[in-house]
């Protein structure tokens, strides 16, 4: 009975190792679509609303290069990542990137390239003003 006792320890141990050696790469919490080690060029960035710098949520913002096209939407914080995968030798200033939003009309977007390194990540101002 004593033998049987130790060996729950020990098959306890052995089953949590596997759990843990088989369990992956790990995301650090982050979506499938919001993963940082996107290979190429990525935009990020925030829509706000002119005069009070509120944060708008559920602005599709979109990236085009000629006929292709990829939208995505700001999240509940007016923030949003944007991964278009139009190739590696394409260059941010050839894609263009707009912001709208039902009820808003678009006063501006802005973007910064955050280094001088043909893959660095462009952040994208939108600022946005309710419609009269």
């Amino acid at each position: 009975m004593l033998r049987w006792n130790s060996a729950i320890p020990f098959v306890i141990l052995v089953a949590f190792a596997a759990i843990v050696l088989a369990s992956g790469k790990s995301n650090a919490g982050e979506a499938l679509s919001e993963r940082d080690e996107e290979p190429g060029l990525s935009f990020f960035g925030e829509a706000k609303e002119v005069g009070s710098l509120r944060s708008i949520e559920h602005v599709q913002v979109k990236a085009e290069l000629g006929a292709r096209r990829i939208m995505v939407q700001t999240n509940i914080e007016g923030r949003f990542k944007l991964h278009p995968n139009f190739g590696k030798d394409v260059l941010p200033d050839s894609i263009t990137v707009s912001c709208a939003k039902e009820g808003y009309q678009t006063i501006d977007v802005s973007r910064r390239r955050m280094s001088s390194a043909a893959d660095a990540p462009v952040e994208v101002d939108c600022l946005l003003e309710p419609k009269k």
